[in-house]
């Protein structure tokens, strides 16, 4: 065995999946006294021509006469599938962007439409001791600005939402002081927190505001 072989021995040996790929094309090869100079790029090139489709014990396949502008050329024709598939992933992708961009506005537009049903008669309801205004929050978007400017979560873990329960937002002026949630059950005060869900020096005095004046609420739940 000649030291060219040996060295092709040595590289099956040690690659395996190399050798189950191109074993029976090398042999083709062999017959044909086809001259391998780099077997390794030879064997990259079998694996491309198996993408493409080509017969692998097909000797005008494996040996081609100029191995460099065939080995060029299959590359070219691997990545023009590559770049297909690319392109193809890439609008699956876009597509299904959209589908749940289409979906999360749906979404939106229902919440909107829930949240309008269910809380519009609480809308233009204040309840003030001539210093502290206490009001209710009227769109899913002044949800979002309370939580946002509070730091709290009720935007984030959708108030909105829920039927039994009324947002409302204790005010100083423009300044929001504390945020309050009413169990319309009950109509009593279960939550009531400043910016970071901290007590403010008014806590108190706004949860006594808006219990004292419960029947302001009752009255829009039996008008509506």
């Amino acid at each position: 065995m000649k030291g060219g072989e040996i060295e092709v021995m040595k590289h099956f040996l040690f690659n395996t999946r190399t050798a189950d790929e191109c074993w029976a094309s090398y042999l083709i090869a062999k017959r044909h006294k086809y001259q391998i100079d780099n077997l390794s790029m030879w064997c990259d090139y079998l694996r491309m021509l198996k993408k493409l489709g080509q017969d692998l014990r097909n000797p005008k396949n494996i040996c081609p006469e100029d191995f460099m502008a065939a080995h060029d050329n299959a590359t070219r024709k691997i990545e023009a599938i590559h770049e297909k598939e690319r392109a193809a992933e890439q609008r699956r992708w876009e597509i299904e962007r959209r589908e749940r961009e289409q979906q999360r506005q749906l979404q939106r537009k229902k919440d909107a439409e829930d949240f309008i049903a269910n809380k519009s008669k609480f809308f233009g309801l204040v309840i003030t001791d001539e210093e502290i205004i206490v009001k209710v929050l009227e769109s899913i978007d002044e949800y979002y600005n309370e939580g946002k400017t509070q730091g709290i979560c009720v935007f984030g873990s959708g108030y909105y939402k829920k039927a039994d329960t009324l947002i409302l937002s204790a005010r100083i002026g423009d300044e929001i002081i504390e945020t309050v949630e009413v169990d319309l059950r009950t109509l009593e005060v279960v939550q009531c927190h400043g910016k970071h869900n901290q007590d403010t020096e008014y806590h108190e005095r706004i949860i006594d505001l808006v219990n004292k004046n419960a029947n302001l609420i009752r009255e829009r739940m039996k008008a509506a």
